[in-house]
């Protein structure tokens, strides 16, 4: 039976990836055009399929940037901006996601996954966690979902020693360090779209020298977590419980890492031969490095018969890609809340003057105001409020930073910082809905209760993170 031909929304979502890409590469604005009517079109197109909360996030997304729009001199011109923007948005989730399809199938991950969940106690929580770690970086969402099931189909009734307790405790153990070590991903990952959204938001920030620094504090906030782990009572009612047998080594993570490195090399390697900006680099080579994995998979096939290499190479990258595209639709979710925020951000910040919100805020001391942002996108997160809307409005009303007395630098380690930890504290995210559906637990249960004390802790650190930056970036 053939396969389903790809929807006309899914053919509008990848032709916005083109033409968006093509606008950053080619500065034709005619294709940015192109690409935010197509994303405009992808959204009203899948708006019956979207779940209640999306439908009234885009709406709201959108009326907010009609504030904008409408007392505007050139409203078609900054309709037309705020969509493309919103495009280069989506189009980089939509890019991104070409790893985690390749990802999906490949047997290394599953083996990979198999060796962390089946760690000695002493060592499991720390393992899990770099592999939410990891893992967040190639499947986002899906490195919760993969891990958990292996997780659960280890963790038996049988091997917890016949307690029902226990296999809960152990549950709820394993899911937050696979939890913890996603959320705390999202501070630093280049190839996240928190990159895009805060190099929009505060473009003088030097991203490249920031992203190290990220990622020194997301394992501050790593060890955080697994201390955290060792005095819970949870660890202390489950550490004599006997572990599960593994033939792997720790060596076989590091086809993993290198995959990722290769992305994050050649879109720097591209970035500095061709001076594009990195986030339209990763936009264009994580598709390129995806279409290499899938290829590597499917090797045996390729090579059975040598004189029929090249074609069947193209048959299963043209099947692997029209698979892909048929399944864009379910992407419909991201995509509200990421174009949704990118035309709001650029709207919005229309009606604010030039100075957006400084003369209002004048009378803040400027050492608090990258300190305020990791707590509100905290507090915002609790009612909802996705950090990618956050920030798009935290630009929008703040296009100089300077004019606070802060520095951009300071400013966007605080969006980042943010970012991870407001993931990990929402309970309306999908890692948090993810995590609950295989704890067995409400999401609030998951990013409230069984996180708050990791939260704080992680709050604390990333405020003298950003004190001691924005310290030595003064000097």
């Amino acid at each position: 039976m053939p396969s389903p031909r790809p929807s006309l929304s899914a053919w509008c979502y990848s032709f916005a990836w083109i033409a968006s890409l093509a606008d950053q590469v080619l500065h034709v604005q005619v294709l940015g055009t192109a690409a935010g009517i197509a994303m405009l079109l992808f959204l009203l197109l899948e708006f019956p399929n979207q779940r209640r909360y999306a439908q009234v996030l885009l709406i709201a997304l959108v009326a907010i940037g009609m504030v904008g729009i409408i007392p505007s001199r050139h409203p078609l011109a900054l309709f037309d901006a705020g969509w493309r923007r919103g495009a280069s948005y989506a189009v980089f989730f939509f890019a991104i996601s070409t790893l985690r399809d390749a990802a999906q199938t490949s047997r290394l991950v599953h083996r990979c996954g198999r060796h962390l969940v089946t760690q000695p106690p002493g060592r499991r929580y720390a393992a899990l966690t770099a592999g939410g770690h990891l893992f967040g970086i190639i499947l986002s969402y899906g490195s919760i979902d993969l891990l958990g099931a292996m997780v659960m189909r280890a963790n038996t009734l049988e091997s917890a020693g016949g307690s029902a307790a226990t296999q809960s405790l152990r549950t709820r153990r394993m899911m937050m360090a696979i939890y913890r070590g996603f959320a705390v991903m999202n501070c630093w990952n280049p190839i996240n779209i928190m990159t895009v959204v805060v190099s929009s938001a505060v473009p003088a920030a030097p991203m490249r020298l920031l992203l190290p620094f990220a990622f020194l504090t997301s394992l501050g906030m790593v060890a955080i977590g697994w201390l955290e782990d060792r005095q819970s009572a949870a660890r202390l009612a489950t550490r004599t419980v006997t572990h599960w047998q593994n033939s792997d080594g720790w060596t076989i993570h590091l086809r993993v890492l290198a995959i990722v490195a290769l992305v994050l090399v050649l879109a720097e390697a591209v970035s500095i031969l061709s001076g594009l900006p990195l986030v339209g680099c990763v936009t264009l080579t994580v598709p390129i490095v995806a279409m290499g994995w899938v290829l590597v998979q499917s090797q045996r096939t390729i090579l059975r018969r040598p004189a029929e290499r090249l074609p069947r190479s193209a048959a299963v990258l043209h099947r692997r890609i029209m698979r892909f595209v048929r399944h864009a639709p379910n992407l419909r979710a991201e995509a509200t809340v990421l174009a949704g925020s990118g035309f709001m951000g650029v709207a919005l910040g229309s009606v604010l003057p030039a100075g957006g919100i400084a003369p209002f805020i004048a009378h803040v001391p400027a050492w608090l105001v990258p300190l305020l942002v990791p707590a509100v996108l905290i507090v915002t997160g609790q009612i909802g409020l996705n950090p990618i809307a956050m920030i798009a409005l935290l630009g929008a009303a703040v296009p100089d930073p300077r004019a606070l007395g802060v520095s951009p630098a300071a400013l966007a380690f605080a969006c980042m910082l943010g970012w991870g930890l407001g993931v990990n504290m929402t309970p309306m995210s999908s890692a948090a809905i993810i995590t609950a559906r295989w704890a067995r637990v409400s999401p609030w249960t998951v990013a409230t209760t069984w996180n708050l004390v990791f939260t704080l802790s992680s709050l604390v650190l990333a405020w003298v993170a950003i004190a001691a930056l924005a310290a030595a970036w003064d000097r």
